[in-house]
């Protein structure tokens, strides 16, 4: 019984101990040239991403926070992104934070991270006491945690470092006889999550319901395409980059499908980009490599690695459910990176305005593409 009672009182002692350690990194970028403690209290993670407009704007707000406590306050802007993506952002936003990676998304797992930007506060026995939004936190918040924790910890006994070593993988190309093909794939017919396009060793390769394929090769949204249930299966596409039929989807589609297109006009709730001086960003915001897909999708926010802007407009209709059309005709099929806040329209308005994009909210006729086997 004593023996018990002993084993509880040292487990209860050295719990806090237990902790240390447990933020994982996968590599120190750099150290904070702000903080002057190697010692602190608190320490606060900073969950950012380089695509991440808003988190770079939340970064310059957290230098003032920790220019305003150099004691015992510790801030690490962590991103999933490898080193190499990070090092090249940073050539161009260089920051007085402590920066690292957590290339395998050991840390962001562990404690949920899904949208971003997003900050956690811990004391030094790694005891969460605070989370949200990484603006909301305040000088006040840091000042009252403080007085209260009075515990300190080194940083690099705070953060266990586990270097990641990637592994190359070399692909053999794909052999590929022709400059575009399809195959119908046996899938349950209750899958119909969108779509999916990724470029692999110089073809782009699409996959989803044929509806989903169509609205992707017009540009369109998928309620401006009406395809009969019979005929809506599910495809993977290939188009060889910058071929024919790269230029042509939609005509190559409906020749090999054998389809006919109607098109009428059908007015209702549309979205109107306008585009008159384009400060749209170069392909160097953002860098997933190859064999990687082209969009990645959060329930507030859309990033995009080298795409036009058409195929941003399709995807924010796809997202938005309201078909997208253009003021006036405006043919820029560059390849750009792109990260757009979609869940609110007043913040997705100020984020486009920053592409030099306006737009508003109209009912006008826009047309409806209806398609019939020949």
């Amino acid at each position: 019984m004593k023996i018990r009672k002993l084993v509880l009182c040292l487990l209860c002692t050295l719990s806090p101990a237990l902790f240390f350690g447990q933020v994982h990194i996968s590599k120190n970028i750099k150290k904070s040239s702000i903080s002057t403690t190697d010692q602190n209290a608190l320490y606060f993670v900073d969950f950012w991403a380089t695509w991440c407009g808003p988190c770079i704007h939340v970064s310059k707000y957290l230098e003032s926070l920790q220019q305003q406590f150099p004691n015992n306050f510790y801030i690490v802007s962590l991103t999933q992104e490898s080193a190499q993506v990070v090092n090249k952002f940073m050539l161009k936003h260089n920051t007085g934070l402590a920066v690292a990676t957590d290339y395998e998304g050991e840390t962001f797992s562990q404690y949920n991270i899904t949208s971003l930007p997003y900050g956690i506060l811990f004391n030094a026995d790694g005891k969460k006491l605070w989370e949200g939004h990484a603006a909301d936190l305040k000088a006040y918040n840091i000042g009252g945690f403080l007085a209260r924790n009075q515990k300190t910890i080194a940083v690099d006994e705070f953060f266990k470092l586990e270097e990641y070593k990637q592994e190359i993988i070399v692909e053999s190309p794909v052999k590929r006889k022709k400059d575009f093909g399809f195959i119908e794939m046996d899938v349950d017919p209750g899958i119909n999550s969108g779509i999916q396009a990724v470029n692999k060793n110089g073809y782009l390769e699409i996959e989803g319901r044929l509806q989903d394929i169509m609205a992707y090769a017009l540009h369109s949204n998928k309620g401006q395409i009406k395809i009969s249930e019979e005929d809506n299966k599910y495809y993977k596409m290939y188009f060889e980059e910058g071929s024919k039929a790269f230029e042509n989807k939609e005509s190559y589609i409906s020749k090999a499908l054998k389809l006919r297109r109607k098109e009428y006009e059908k007015e209702g709730d549309v979205l109107v980009f306008n585009i008159d001086n384009a400060q749209f960003w170069d392909t160097n915001q953002i860098d997933w490599g190859i064999n990687n897909p082209k969009y990645l999708i959060g329930d507030s926010d859309i990033q995009a690695d080298n795409t036009s802007i058409s195929d941003i407009a399709y995807q924010l209709s796809f997202l938005l459910e309201t078909p997208i059309v253009f003021d006036k005709k405006f043919k820029n099929e560059e390849l750009h990176d792109w990260q757009i806040h979609y869940k609110y329209f007043e913040f997705m308005s100020s984020n486009l305005g920053e592409y030099g994009i306006k737009v508003e909210k109209k009912v006008m006729s826009y047309p409806e593409y209806v398609y019939n086997k020949r």
